[in-house]
């Protein structure tokens, strides 16, 4: 008995919900902040006081306060899914998946890819680039210097430089991370569990921490290179809610005679750094 598909169309609110589920995937997610609203740009402002508290007195003295405004723009980029799979090739995996809703079975595939390309933008995109987005800058960043290509026998020092660099004022923040991916971790793995005083294999779930700083391992992140900033300054933005959010799966049967299925995806992402002077790069 032939499959039959019943095509299906989401767009607006109800494609932001599949959208979002994709979007989380990407492990980077897990460590910035995300913004759900953007259709096109939004500033990002963060506003730090100086002198605001004084002796109690009867005078007001504006002058002697100072607010300084910070803001820099989160752009999202419209981007798309466009792709035709063969009937044969999905069955083969959604029987093997067992799965009860083909429908649902065919989505995976665009969250898979929306997932894996995000990831690789956040960190490494560009603009202009086909499929991808301006990806973080380093742009006013301070700078530490990585002693050679990591290794096992460098990192552990290498990230004590990182940390050393880590601005004054965001260093011990609840929400500041190191950001390396999953090649350098193994460094740091293989380094620490060869320290006599650090029994990594005997401690069970272990929480990556270097120094009282947490580490995020993401996949995304180019090899020999770190960042350390807070995920409250880091933004990703997309939008969840507008016509420019969409999701389509089409069965062409009916209307070329292909044995094809056509899954369509239209979705927005961007990504920033509020305060590009509260972060450092180690590269």
């Amino acid at each position: 008995m032939a499959l039959t598909i019943t095509n299906s169309t989401y767009a607006g609110e109800h494609a932001g919900l599949y959208i979002s589920a994709a979007l989380k995937q990407a492990r980077t997610m897990e460590f910035l902040t995300i913004r759900e609203n953007i259709n096109y740009k939004e500033v990002v402002n963060k506003v730090a006081g100086a002198d605001l508290i004084k002796d109690r007195s009867c005078n007001f003295d504006e002058q002697s306060a100072t607010l300084t405004l910070t803001e820099s723009v989160l752009e999202v980029k419209p981007l798309q899914v466009n792709i035709d799979i063969c009937k044969k090739t999905m069955l083969s995996d959604w029987s093997g998946q067992q799965e009860g809703d083909f429908v649902a079975y065919a989505t995976s595939y665009l969250a898979a890819s929306i997932a894996d390309a995000t990831e690789l933008a956040i960190w490494q995109g560009t603009a202009g680039g086909n499929g991808s987005f301006a990806g973080i800058s380093a742009t006013g960043m301070a700078t530490s210097s990585a002693s050679a290509a990591y290794d096992a026998s460098n990192i552990i020092a290498n990230l004590g430089q990182l940390v050393a660099d880590i601005p004054a004022n965001v260093y011990m923040a609840d929400d500041l991370y190191i950001y390396m991916n999953k090649k350098t971790y193994r460094f740091y793995i293989n380094a620490i569990s060869a320290l006599s005083a650090f029994p990594f294999n005997n401690m069970g779930q272990y929480e990556p921490v270097f120094e009282g700083v947490k580490i995020a391992v993401v996949a995304g992140l180019q090899d020999n290179v770190m960042y350390a900033g807070q995920k409250s300054n880091f933004y990703f933005g997309t939008s969840l809610s507008s016509d420019l959010t969409e999701i389509r799966v089409l069965d062409m049967a009916n209307l070329d005679g292909s044995d094809n299925i056509r899954l369509v995806a239209k979705y927005t992402a961007g990504v920033q750094v509020g305060v590009a002077a509260d972060w450092v790069k180690q590269a």
